[in-house]
């Protein structure tokens, strides 16, 4: 078959009906559904049984919770397809978001990435919708640097992209940890030869209480900031993008504010977390002189001036904790 589907399952027993039969009604129909169980108490398990026994398409891994790394990894150890998408067992996939997109690499072998608008947050007073005008990209430090340009840092979901299968013959989600896409979504657009951004079909990435990313706690967001962390210094270092590096430093100051606002993280986490980014500095002179609203150049002028520890503590302090 062509693609494979990986739908890693956990807690998502109110949601996951509406999952599958959103990828199920699909009119496409080279696929895989693959549906990982990963030992979910609330009976998700029976619910992709049944599913397999109505309808070839659908095969079930049961395995011990693991963690969504380790469920998704588990797709991808057994996933046949030419191409690999995955989709969260409490999201859905607009119709014909497969078949217009499969489509568009049909006629383009040469794509290993392609990117398709997502709705964030959706049916929530924060929905948003992120989509592209297509563009096909070609080189790889051009498809990497084209990426930090369009900031798709802030936005590195795994699951409204479709992958060339081969991009994961070296390269797993790290299990043990949560945000996990922030840190494989970069090595995988580093790691293409050709992106497509496509305005075809629609991922929904429902806001559910309880998911990862609505989990503001240190154990939790702690991930997520290293990860934007070491992107930050590989932009700033690696490919001397000193603007957009700025940019992702700013983002990283947010992550260490929210860090520092969280209740359980013990002040050793928290300076360690602080010492990640300690000697980084924007000076003064080059803050004011950026293209940036005064109300940001203002916002960092205390790091500008005092460094990321003063800076992101004080800003914790003059706001409520988060958690």
């Amino acid at each position: 078959m062509k693609l494979s589907i990986i739908v890693p399952v956990y807690k998502v027993r109110r949601h996951l009906q509406n999952c599958i039969e959103s990828i199920l009604q699909q009119t496409y129909t080279d696929y895989e559904l693959i549906l990982v169980d990963d030992g979910s108490p609330d009976h998700c398990g029976a619910i992709c049984d049944r599913y397999a026994q109505e309808c070839d398409k659908v095969r079930v891994i049961h395995k011990k919770n693991g963690g969504l790394s380790s469920a998704r990894n588990a797709g991808l150890a057994v996933a046949q397809g030419e191409y690999i998408t995955f989709v969260d067992g409490d999201d859905t996939v607009a119709s014909g978001t497969y078949y217009y997109n499969m489509r568009i690499l049909a006629s383009n072998p040469d794509i290993d990435i392609l990117e398709y608008p997502v709705i964030e947050h959706y049916e929530s007073p924060n929905s948003h919708i992120i989509s592209f005008k297509p563009e096909k990209i070609t080189g790889s430090s051009n498809i990497f640097c084209d990426w930090i340009r369009r900031k798709g840092y802030e936005h590195s979901y795994s699951c409204n992209k479709i992958y060339r299968s081969e991009l994961f013959f070296f390269i797993r989600y790290p299990e043990g940890e949560v945000f996990e896409d922030t840190m494989v979504t970069p090595t995988l657009i580093e790691s293409s030869q050709t992106v497509y951004y496509s305005d075809a079909g629609f991922y929904y990435y429902y806001d559910h209480e309880g998911s990862i990313s609505n989990s503001y706690s240190f154990a939790t967001q702690q991930f997520r900031y290293k990860n934007l962390v070491n992107l930050y210094k590989k932009v700033k270092n690696e490919y001397k993008m000193e603007t957009e590096s700025h940019d992702i430093l700013f983002r990283a100051l947010d992550n260490l504010t929210d860090l520092l606002r969280c209740s359980d993280g013990s002040k050793q986490q928290q300076q360690a977390a602080c010492d990640l980014l300690k000697g980084e500095r924007i000076p003064l002179k080059t803050l004011y002189k950026k293209e940036v609203p005064l109300k940001t150049k203002i916002k960092y002028t205390t790091f500008a001036l005092f460094g990321a520890s003063f800076h992101s503590r004080n800003y914790a302090i003059f706001h409520n904790k988060l958690c």
